[in-house]
């Protein structure tokens, strides 16, 4: 069994049956879709250049696979070799794999979190509700964070002709990842794109 159905899932099912494992193979995966691509989230589909479901990742897996997808794996339990799933079903397993990958983060307070105009990005279906907000032409973005995600979706907003202003806690984009030095050649790049840059900011 793998649990999970994005890039790593997939490639650990196929290097399985190259290696010679031909028994019964389950995959299981939160989204109720095939694995995709996920970068082009953040760039492509935003902008429109590419639709999401055009973002299916090749596979050499045949037809025996048990696709289980739509409903995330909830809790594993080991002793019983089971894992069980948010819709109720239990799978058993001789062995798993689990690639399930991370999550956005979420907002600390969910009722703001609900509110109109807010979103994240991290599936398919998040950057399809973007991609409608964005061309809906809203007055102004706000992104909050500088970080891959968030330089992406500012520099699509500024391709798209929308101010966007981003705000980032450090004291330039992609600094934690990349250090300061080229994250301020990264923000210089979005300062001249018209991003409005609020470095050693915080969202109250």
């Amino acid at each position: 069994m793998v649990v999970g159905a994005g890039l790593a899932a997939l490639r650990g099912a196929e290097a399985m049956r190259r290696a010679g494992y031909s028994g019964s193979l389950t995959i299981v995966g939160a989204e109720p879709y095939s694995p995709y691509d996920r970068p082009p989230l953040s760039k492509h589909v935003l902008t429109g250049h590419i639709s999401a479901d055009a973002m299916t990742l090749p596979s050499s897996l045949d037809g025996d696979v048990d696709w289980r997808l739509g409903s995330p794996a909830d809790y594993l339990d080991r002793a019983a070799q089971v894992v069980h799933l948010a819709d109720g079903s239990a799978l058993s397993y001789d062995r798993r794999l689990i690639a399930t990958g991370t999550r956005a983060r979420p907002w600390p307070n969910p009722h703001e979190a609900k509110l109109v105009g807010v979103y994240s990005l991290r599936g398919r279906d998040d950057a399809v509700a973007l991609r409608a907000a964005l061309v809906a032409r809203p007055k102004r973005v706000l992104v909050i964070g500088g970080g891959l995600i968030g330089c992406e979706v500012a520099s699509a907003c500024r391709q798209l002709g929308l101010p966007v202003t981003l705000v980032q806690p450090g004291p330039a984009p992609l600094g934690r990842a990349l250090g300061r030095y080229i994250g301020g050649i990264v923000g210089a790049m979005h300062a001249v794109r018209g991003v409005d840059l609020r470095l050693g900011a915080e969202v109250e």
